[in-house]
């Protein structure tokens, strides 16, 4: 889940700058305002003419800035500069409720920019009750408790996390579920195949059944619920829609009163009544049509389509068994692992490079995007540090315009550490598949080793969930949680912190990870998943 406000398009013009709001806190399900609890991001990206040298904080009405920061220059614009900006604010330090916030941009002594956006601050003990999962959230960070810090300063002391892959979709037990299909007969009948799999997938689960009045004998005859509540819907023959009187929303809010599920899912393909999970107080809702529907926290669609009349070709009951089909999948993420096919190659390629299978260790400090990578002379210190205390060879890959950094350093008489290039993609391939652990950055070289069954320790920037783009199986992922963690940036410059949440990791967290994987030391450093 992300609980993190995009509103690119809230645009401001004012002093001369153009200002643009990326971020700010976490967008609330169903409406606007951005809830800020904790730790938050305020992060703009501003069009102007003048030189930026500070970013600020404000309360409306206030007379001293909450937090400050540099603006960083992304890239000129035709006459003018495109700056970035990320300032972290405590909102312990602001009154719970509805307020405005405001952001000024300056130029020296003069303010040049200025954004504002009302928000909803809410005290920790009330977000954690209502967002009981949040804490898992590399986007959540709690309040400082220690006043004389910086906010930066005391978001970089909260130790590394560790993560065990594959995520978990749903944290903490599905005890009770709430399942709704509010359609005529032939769509509940199709769908009992799909009922009772659910049940199936969570047997110790209380289930209980949403239905039109009509349908329920059917429903109930089935046994794939334990509970069964009704609900009238009236068809509209002008919009051809079906909707809910005032007098049937009532009656549905009644009966769903003082109930509480830990999942609701709508088994209905259209998108009629996927809003009436909204009515019940559920911690996690799963549907189709995600898209339509942000405050779903799992959802697919399936699209199938005849050649000709371009109608659907998937049937019905196929359909709604796709959904569940889905949630299965995503409960149980890990995949098998993929090994190579014995082409008679492995060897002589690890011969011909002086290695012996699961005797080395494979260090890959590249990638793609500048922003995913740990800093070099961390993997060099690592590499030092595992050459010490291992007596494994350490093979180190770095990207082209690092070679010579990276030459200059590493020893080559030294035989601890070898410094990799001219491998192919067979050659790589056979290399990191006979690796007994590989250390990389969120990049593609640690995808390739968790399907060939290695461990690995990955370095991961929150940018996106490690969740979602943690290796698929086995070892460990770093991480750190801090307030604009989900921003999705490929440009390191637009981050306006210099990619903190990955650089600032420190080189003794992932040596004690690698050591941990070799089983050569536990480290003291809680695994989270």
């Amino acid at each position: 889940m992300r609980f993190v406000a995009r509103i690119g398009a809230k645009t401001l013009f004012s002093y001369g700058a153009r200002v643009s709001l990326k971020q700010i806190g976490w967008l609330k399900t169903g409406a606007g305002t951005p809830v800020l609890t904790g730790v938050v991001t305020f992060r703009v990206v501003a069009h102007t003419r003048h030189t930026l040298t500070e970013a600020c904080v404000r309360a409306d009405g206030g007379k001293r800035d909450l937090a400050q920061a540099v603006p960083i220059r992304i890239r000129t614009w035709g006459r003018a500069g495109v700056w970035a900006a990320n300032v972290w604010v405590d909102a312990s330090r602001l009154p719970p409720g509805r307020q405005k916030l405001h952001m000024y941009l300056y130029a020296g002594r003069r303010r040049v920019g200025h954004i504002r956006r009302f928000v909803d601050v809410r005290p920790e003990s009330l977000s954690l009750t209502e967002f009981s999962q949040v804490t898992a959230s590399d986007s959540f960070v709690p309040s400082s408790p220690d006043g004389d810090m910086t906010t930066d300063d005391y978001v970089l002391s909260l130790p590394v996390r560790r993560h065990r892959p594959p995520g978990r979709l749903f944290l903490g037990a599905i005890e009770s579920i709430l399942v709704v299909r509010a359609d005529q007969l032939g769509d509940v009948s199709a769908s009992l195949p799909s009922m009772m799999r659910l049940r199936r997938l969570f047997p110790e689960a209380q289930i209980t059944m949403l239905t039109q009045k009509a349908v329920q004998p059917i429903v109930a005859a089935s046994g794939v619920a334990d509970d069964y509540l009704t609900l009238s819907m009236t068809y509209d023959p002008v919009t051809e829609k079906r909707f809910l009187t005032t007098q049937a929303e009532a009656d549905i809010r009644r009966q769903l009163a003082g109930r509480t599920f830990d999942l609701a899912i709508d088994l209905s393909p259209g998108a009629e009544s996927q809003p009436l999970m909204l009515l019940c107080a559920a911690r996690y809702r799963v549907g189709f049509k995600p898209e339509h529907f942000p405050f779903l926290d799992f959802g697919i669609e399936v699209i199938s389509r005849d050649k000709i009349n371009r109608q659907p070709l998937v049937s019905h009951a196929a359909h709604v068994g796709m959904l569940i089909s889905a949630l299965e999948d995503a409960l149980a993420p890990g995949q098998a692992p993929v090994t190579r096919a014995d082409h008679g190659i492995d060897e002589s390629i690890l011969r011909r490079h002086g290695l012996q299978s699961k005797r080395y260790i494979v260090v890959h400090a590249g990638a793609r995007h500048p922003i995913n990578r740990w800093p070099l002379p961390q993997f060099l210190a690592l590499c030092d540090k595992l050459a010490c205390a291992t007596e494994q060879k350490i093979l180190l890959f770095v990207d082209a315009d690092a070679l010579d950094q990276a030459s200059s350093t590493v020893c080559p008489e030294s035989g601890g550490i070898m410094l990799m290039g001219g491998l192919d993609m067979e050659g790589f391939d056979v290399v990191v598949s006979h690796a007994s652990l590989v250390v990389v950055n969120d990049t593609g070289p640690k995808h390739l080793a968790s399907a060939r069954n290695v461990p690995v320790v990955s370095i991961s920037i929150p940018r996106l969930n490690w969740q979602e783009w943690g290796q698929n199986r086995g070892g460990i992922i770093l991480s750190r949680h801090v307030p604009c963690a989900g921003c999705g940036l490929n440009d390191r410059r637009a981050c306006a912190k210099d990619a903190v949440c990955v650089t600032s990791i420190p080189v003794d967290d992932v040596f004690e990870a690698a050591m941990s994987e070799l089983g050569l030391v536990c480290g003291d450093v809680e695994t989270i998943d």
